[in-house]
């Protein structure tokens, strides 16, 4: 009886510790840990001291937008996001990609969306001030192992009259050498470091090609109820765009985002960049950006092609309707 009595007790001292080596592998996976990755960045931004953003960083004697610069996080792959194949399942990027944005637009946005909601509060504007996913596309290249970590590189991409476009990288680890990004680590909550230093002696092999295991693009909306409120004024008033006229308040039906002096700005050279001149780099990047977005956008019609020719939603014909263990919800019919 007593041998029956300790053996019991170290079976369950053996399942307590593959429970906890199960948990510890997965931790990515457990409840709430995805509201922690979401909601963790918006709140440091909420605590951060105020500061201004600066327009651009330096690096290697060229000013690069500060708006264009890419957000870095790492992650790894889960037991529980391995599909068959012991791959990552494709479904799982998405939570990988809210994260990310997450992290981007809380470092770059938080100041200019509090600024803007203050403002149209100031004006009798109701509701909450919130950016809201419009769509996301995804392109799958070369699958990530399991355990294996890995880089998600979310930058803006562009923006027009309504949406905020941006890109997302999955990236392996290692393969891209990072030359000392912008970062807020000074406890004064000013930014520092020079974006890499000329002279350092650091040599790049610009043959070698980073490992980039797929690509996808978001766009967002930022409401202020049922207001909607233009990326380049929340970017503005962020700081992001330097001194100007303020645009943000052209109605949203003027989607066109070619300027009248187009041609000039994507003539501009930008090795060597002013300050007076940085505004024009940032237009040149944007516009640079919209033919990826107005290619896309086209897709758009996709959405009035659930029927085909001949097919109403009072009859349409099917292959079959099947049951699925994750199918039981509530119908709001």
């Amino acid at each position: 009886m007593i041998d029956w009595i300790w053996n019991s007790i170290q079976s369950i001292y053996v399942w307590k510790f593959l429970l906890t080596i199960f948990l510890a592998v997965n931790l990515k996976n457990l409840p709430l840990v995805f509201h922690y990755r979401i909601f963790r960045p918006i709140i440091q931004s909420s605590f951060r001291k105020k500061r201004s953003h600066q327009v651009s960083a330096r690096h290697q004697d060229k000013d690069l937008p500060l708006v264009f610069l890419p957000c870095i996080t790492t992650t790894y792959t889960p037991l529980l996001e391995a599909d068959y194949n012991l791959h990552k399942s494709n479904s799982t990027y998405f939570t990988d990609l809210d994260a990310s944005r997450s992290h981007l637009l809380s470092y770059l946005c938080y100041r200019g969306v509090a600024v803007v909601d203050r403002e149209l509060a100031a004006d009798g504007k109701r509701g909450i001030m919130a950016a809201i996913i419009g769509s996301v596309t995804t392109s799958f290249k070369k699958e990530i192992r399991i355990f294996q970590q890995y880089e998600v590189w979310s930058r803006i991409l562009t923006w027009d009259q309504k949406w905020l476009y941006i890109v997302t990288h999955f990236v392996q680890k290692g393969s891209v050498k990072q030359d000392d990004l912008v970062t807020h680590k000074l406890s004064t909550g000013k930014i520092f470091g020079n974006c890499g230093v000329a002279g350092s002696g650091k040599s790049r092999d610009k043959s070698a090609r980073p490992v980039v295991f797929a690509t996808s693009v978001s766009k967002y909306v930022f409401k202020k109820g049922r207001l909607t409120v233009a990326p380049e004024r929340l970017l503005r008033a962020s700081g992001l765009l330097g001194e100007g006229d303020k645009t943000g308040d052209l109605p949203v039906q003027s989607q066109d985002p070619q300027p009248k002096s187009t041609e000039a700005t994507m003539s501009k050279n930008t090795d060597d960049v002013g300050d007076l001149e940085i505004g024009e780099v940032i237009e040149k990047e944007r516009l640079r950006g919209m033919k990826y977005a107005k290619a896309w956008a086209e897709l758009d019609t996709l959405h009035e092609e659930l029927f085909r020719e001949n097919e109403t939603s009072d009859c349409v014909p099917i292959i079959g309707n099947f049951s699925d263990i994750a199918g039981y919800g509530i119908s709001y019919r």
